[in-house]
């Protein structure tokens, strides 16, 4: 993945775009023999990034305005380490350490960055279980594609034959005929895989959906015109979510008729569908299509087949009642060979119109033609949303299942706003909040918003259960109070940040107004800059002296509150100034194989900080269990070069193990389906669990007047 990414840091930053790798091959252009500069805290108000204020006398000058008044340690005592020389005989990946940062590394060849947008597809490809160690057979084939694109400098088009309609089988698998929150999660998803691409290939990608309703409609007894809503209700949902990447074809496309121009209307619709499937049928399937040889020969076919009729024997469940296991079977085997019959012709009508797009596929797949992919990011056997209903825990994590076998005892039903059932949400009393009627609305990939269900109702944030929202903050980072009054009210904002816990104060007060210093000094804080921020967690600066109990050595360690607490005086205008949420949980979640989340537990780092103050922090763990749940938590500090940035700068090192671990740990915590790309709305509140979550702020432009107002709480 380039350092830094396209859409937060390059366009932002106006910085080229580059590999890591590319920074290890510079290193020769440097003096080996040079140090570290030397690395401190600074004052932390948004975050903590790792930049110092100005030159440091003494640690208690180096904290400045992050110390604990209420500390015991006399922490001017302390004097600053002697630097030591680097050890020349560490082995060469650790080289890097000696990287001064101050000119950027080469710009990427396209080479380079057509590795990188596949790496992006590897990411994304549904790896059957047992083919998790092996190599990427299918890569060549998709590096060629994307090289087209790349070459011309052109947006990577991607088309999924997909979203038909809801199964038939509306009484157990399904909660009705139009899209739910399924749905709305899956185009979340392929809209996060185009900007995914965006982030290492400026252009980006869409993604075309052509939807194959048409083609098996009329064989499994549904109607046109459910088809024709169920795609128009789908429509409406992307636009509605901000999906902008994600566009859409019909078979008129496929068949290249003229004159028509969208929106079409659900006459014209109606009045053409029949004729178009027969055109398309005639028209693209090849002359002797053989399905029985086909079923026998072909790999791809052969697995499509099998998965049509698993999914026959339950969409057509309440068919034929009066049929023998025999006859059903027959019927299903039937069925499923009209479909491989029509999806022939509808994958050869693909082919050959849409022959440059990289194509994706929902069904598993040999990979040597299309690139199998889950459309859902759900734990367990991968569904489609049209074959199930989407089931939420209290974490936010997802399983997909038949909307019957879900047990009212332990899940509640959700409707939406128009009051149609949407999805099941796991039984728990932090959504109940007495005196409120609330929606609670889960956010892709992480967090929940929660807001006054009437939003003509404007409850006081005075009366909000702070300890719920706590609660829920740990089990779903960030949670988001937007619709409540009294948020920018400066006493019942301080007055909330104590109902939900300690305050951890500062020597400025136990509030912090998050804007922009206009102060060039490069000894300044990046967080009242404009700048983009390292990825991190609050508090990595914090120090205090404490007596470790293992040894009884008085040692300096970091603070690091367990909550960050937010209200939105002024946001920025969308796209603008956003604020990344990284989650340990869905890091660990979405970990590519071969890496294990037990061999990232024994990694270990280092932190050096370009300060006048030398203190090294050594050996930090990379994963820590949570205080509360016991889950892992990733634990990082993102190197930041001084080509990167105006002011202070951090250099990053894995102290037990490969460099290499440095790449993988930012691709992750920046991955879509990791990483909410979040933008404050005016008034809003915002609770995130330190601990479990690492954050940033993307680059804003100055005059905006942006400002938050922060405190830290225990």
């Amino acid at each position: 993945m380039p350092y830094p990414r396209a859409d937060i840091k390059s366009e932002l930053l106006k910085i080229p775009l580059v590999s890591a790798k590319a920074v290890e091959s510079d290193l020769s252009e440097y003096d080996s023999s040079s140090e570290f500069e030397t690395n401190s805290t600074r004052s932390s108000i948004e975050s903590d990034s790792g930049v110092s204020e100005k030159p440091l006398e003494s640690v208690k000058q180096a904290i400045a305005t992050e110390i604990d008044p209420n500390a015991s340690p006399d922490l001017t005592s302390i004097q600053p380490e002697p630097a030591k020389p680097e050890d020349v005989s560490q082995p060469v990946e650790d080289v890097e350490v000696a990287y001064d940062g101050k000119k950027p590394p080469t710009p990427r060849t396209v080479a380079e960055i057509c590795e990188d947008i596949v790496a992006v597809l590897a990411r994304y490809r549904l790896v059957h279980k047992n083919d998790t160690s092996k190599v990427w057979g299918a890569k060549a084939k998709f590096l060629a594609q994307v090289e087209r694109y790349v070459v011309r400098g052109e947006a990577v088009s991607m088309s999924l034959p997909a979203f038909p309609f809801k199964s038939p089988n509306k009484k157990t698998k399904v909660l009705g005929t139009l899209p739910d929150k399924g749905e709305e999660v899956a185009l979340s998803h392929l809209e996060g895989l185009c900007l995914a691409i965006r982030d290492v290939y400026e252009p980006g990608a869409n993604v075309f959906i052509v939807s194959d309703g048409l083609m098996y409609s009329d064989i499994l007894g549904i109607s046109d015109l459910e088809v024709w809503r169920y795609g128009q209700a789908l429509r409406k949902m992307a636009r509605d979510h901000g999906c902008d990447h994600v566009r859409f074809l019909r078979l008129r496309n496929l068949l290249g008729v003229e004159g028509t121009v969208e929106p079409i209307t659900e006459e014209e619709y109606l009045k053409d569908a029949p004729q178009f499937r027969s055109d398309l049928l005639a028209k693209y399937l090849p002359e002797n299509f053989d399905v029985e040889a086909h079923i026998a020969k072909d790999a791809d076919t052969t697995l499509t087949y099998r998965g049509y009729i698993k999914f026959l024997e339950t969409d057509l469940a309440n068919q034929g009642e009066d049929e023998t296991k025999a006859q059903m079977k027959k019927r299903y085997e039937a069925i499923a060979k009209k479909m491989i019959v029509r999806g022939k012709a509808f994958a050869t009508s693909i082919a050959k119109n849409l022959s440059e797009h990289v194509r994706l596929s929902i069904h598993p797949s040999t990979e040597q033609s299309k690139l199998s992919m889950s459309i859902i990011p759900q734990i367990g056997r991968s569904h489609t949303p049209w074959h199930g209903a989407l089931i939420r825990a209290v974490d936010g994590s997802i399983t997909m299942g038949h909307a019957g076998s879900v047990p009212a005892l332990t899940h509640e039903l959700i409707f939406d706003k128009e009051g149609r059932p949407s999805y099941f949400r796991e039984r728990s009393d932090l959504f109940n909040w007495p005196g409120m009627d609330v929606d609670f609305n889960y956010i892709y990939p992480t967090g929940i918003v929660v807001t006054p269900r009437d939003p003509n109702t404007k409850y006081s944030f005075h009366n909000v259960h702070m300890q719920k929202v706590r609660a829920l903050s740990e089990a779903c980072s960030p949670v988001v109070l937007r619709g409540f009054a009294d948020t920018t009210d400066q006493h019942t904002f301080e007055a909330k940040a104590y109902d939900c816990g300690t305050v951890q104060p500062w020597t400025f007060g136990i509030r912090q107004s998050v804007k922009d210093a206009m102060n060039p000094d490069p000894k300044a804080s990046t967080v009242t800059s404009t700048e983009a921020m390292p990825m991190h967690y609050d508090g990595f600066f914090f120090l205090k002296k404490e007596i470790d109990p293992a040894d009884g050595v008085e040692k300096i360690v970091s603070k690091v509150p367990r909550f960050q607490y937010f209200t939105a005086i002024t946001p920025s205008p969308p796209g603008d100034g956003m604020t990344l949420f990284a989650s340990s949980q869905l890091f660990f979640q979405h970990l590519p194989a071969p890496y294990t989340q037990s061999e990232l537990e024994k990694l270990k780092w280092d932190c050096k900080h370009s300060s006048n103050w030398n203190h090294h922090m050594k050996d930090l763990p990379l994963v820590t269990p949570h205080p509360t749940n016991g889950k892992p938590c990733v634990r990082w500090h993102e190197p930041w070069y001084q080509w990167m940035t105006k002011f202070s700068t951090n250099e990053i090192r894995i102290s037990n193990g490969e460099q290499h671990y440095k790449d993988l740990i930012r691709e992750m915590l920046y991955d879509r389906r990791v990483c909410l790309y979040f933008n404050f709305e005016q008034a809003d509140i915002l609770v995130a669990d330190n601990i479990s979550m690492m954050h940033t702020r993307s680059a804003f432009t100055p005059g905006t007047g942006r400002e938050l107002w922060r405190i830290h709480i225990n």
